[in-house]
């Protein structure tokens, strides 16, 4: 970011350089091209090339700028869609199989890893959560159905978080009722 302001300072000092150069020599071949009329028109045409081009190039500078902003953002977005679907199917293979595999550790694992290299604070406390229950619950290496419920309904807020870390907050959305949502639908899907 600094070294990209030092470069547009520098083409604003061109460009004022190249603005008071022309003038001066706008001035300089006024006074002397009495004898030649069209010396001040090419002139002016000349240094109004000059400054359009530099103002073009610090224009693109910019926009350039903010299109590899824009881009980076999607390439984020893209990848934190892909590890948390990723990790929703991953923690609905482990509930319905109702163990806990050494694969299937190292696999959450890894997708742990990825969470916390870019999840919110608050998907990575909720997965936490998740976590925490499903250690919980194949400690005896047996899931009951009481434990996959609540497995699932720590999933179903964890969901939420992700959708507000992907979507960001959603204007005249009501908080508390996609969450209430999403919890009675997990909750409805149980039954």
């Amino acid at each position: 970011m600094r070294r990209m302001f030092e470069n547009d300072r520098f083409t604003m000092a061109l460009l004022v350089a190249c603005i008071v150069a022309g003038y001066l020599g706008f001035r300089y071949f006024y006074q002397v091209s009495g004898d030649f009329p069209f010396s001040q028109e090419l002139l002016l045409v000349f240094i109004g090339a000059v400054a359009t081009v530099l103002i073009t190039a610090l224009l693109l500078n910019r926009q350039t700028e903010l299109e590899l902003r824009k881009e980076g953002q999607v390439l984020l977005l893209d990848q934190k869609s892909a590890v948390y679907s990723a990790l929703i199917e991953h923690l609905g293979a482990i509930v319905e199989s109702g163990t806990l595999e050494r694969d299937e550790l190292a696999r959450l694992r890894v997708l742990n890893h990825k969470i916390a290299m870019f999840g919110s604070a608050e998907v990575i406390s909720r997965f936490s959560e998740v976590l925490g229950r499903l250690d919980a619950a194949v400690a005896d290496q047996s899931m009951t159905d009481a434990e996959r419920n609540r497995i699932m309904q720590s999933v179903a807020v964890l969901t939420y978080y992700m959708r507000a870390d992907l979507l960001g907050r959603i204007e005249g959305e009501d908080q508390a009722a996609v969450l209430a949502a999403i919890k009675s639908n997990n909750a409805d899907l149980e039954h």
